[in-house]
């Protein structure tokens, strides 16, 4: 069933113990983005992109909870579970500096999502390895390996000081993420056989695809500082977007230096000719 996308802030001892844990965010400068320096459409549009980046943040967090449980049931490292354990609480952080931009341009926009279904759940059939395994694979060699990039072209293009120093700290965050998925085939992929290695590359082309729109549907291109939609490029930075040639370009490169290639050197090969397709 589906419910509006709102989140709760608690407050007293859980706002104090967040805090001392992922301090600053009271620092930023929040409340100074100036709604009516922008046409109302564009601020729509990016209350609509700055809800769903918190929606994202919130899925990935989930993620995170499925890939610690599946880790522990895996015996993996404990150094290792470790340090994924604590990628939950910059994933919250994420929410709640995402869905704060939101409010700052108006509040967040009308969102409504199912709750029961925000993360991958591998089969209970597959053993403990496997299922850790695609989760890893899933959220991090693909997902935190392509969004690391992504947010730093965001972080590089931003205009504005508040989403420039919000992507700044995101990207901060990310970064142990994506590197983790990589740490744990370092560990892992003496076990796998070929079976394993070509399941974990249909799970990883399967993620990709889930992606794909994002640079395929990019249309918008830039003319004299002016956007196919009319909108100033200037506007459009501001806001915390890179433009959209340059993030269809960075994105496929990303899929390629970011994730194929270090997946590759674990004998995890996604087919050539279905990766074709989904870059074109």
């Amino acid at each position: 069933m589906k419910e509006p996308f709102d989140l709760e802030w608690m407050g007293g001892v859980a706002e104090k113990h967040f805090r001392k844990v992922r301090p600053g965010v009271d620092e930023l400068p929040w409340g100074t983005l100036d709604v009516s320096r922008y046409p109302v459409e564009l601020v729509d549009r990016a209350r609509v992109s700055w809800t769903e980046a918190a929606f994202n943040e919130y899925c990935t967090a989930v993620a995170f909870s499925e890939m610690l449980g599946a880790l522990l049931a895996a015996k993996a490292p404990i150094d290792l579970i470790g340090m994924a354990s604590d990628f939950m609480a910059d994933e919250i952080l994420h929410v709640e500096l995402t869905s704060r931009i939101a409010m700052d341009l108006g509040g967040g926009a009308p969102y409504q999502i199912d709750f029961d279904d925000l993360a991958v759940r591998p089969s209970q059939e597959l053993s403990p390895l496997q299922r850790a395994n695609e989760l890893v694979v899933h959220v991090c060699c693909v997902g935190e390996a392509f969004s690391l990039p992504m947010l730093a072209s965001a972080y590089q293009s931003a205009l504005h000081p508040l989403t420039k120093q919000v992507l700044q700290r995101i990207v901060h965050d990310e970064a142990p993420h994506g590197r983790f998925g990589f740490l744990y085939l370092d560990w892992a992929a003496e076990q796998f056989d070929d079976a394993e290695r070509t399941r974990l590359a249909e799970i990883a082309a399967n993620t990709i695809e889930l992606f794909a729109p994002l640079w395929q549907r990019l249309t918008s291109r830039v003319h004299d500082g002016v956007t196919t939609e009319g909108y100033q490029l200037e506007h459009v930075r501001e806001l915390g977007w890179t433009e959209s040639s340059l993030y269809a370009t960075r994105a496929r490169a990303a899929i390629e230096d970011e994730v194929i290639a270090p997946l590759a050197k674990y004998g995890i090969a996604v087919p050539r000719d279905r990766l074709a397709k989904l870059l074109a």
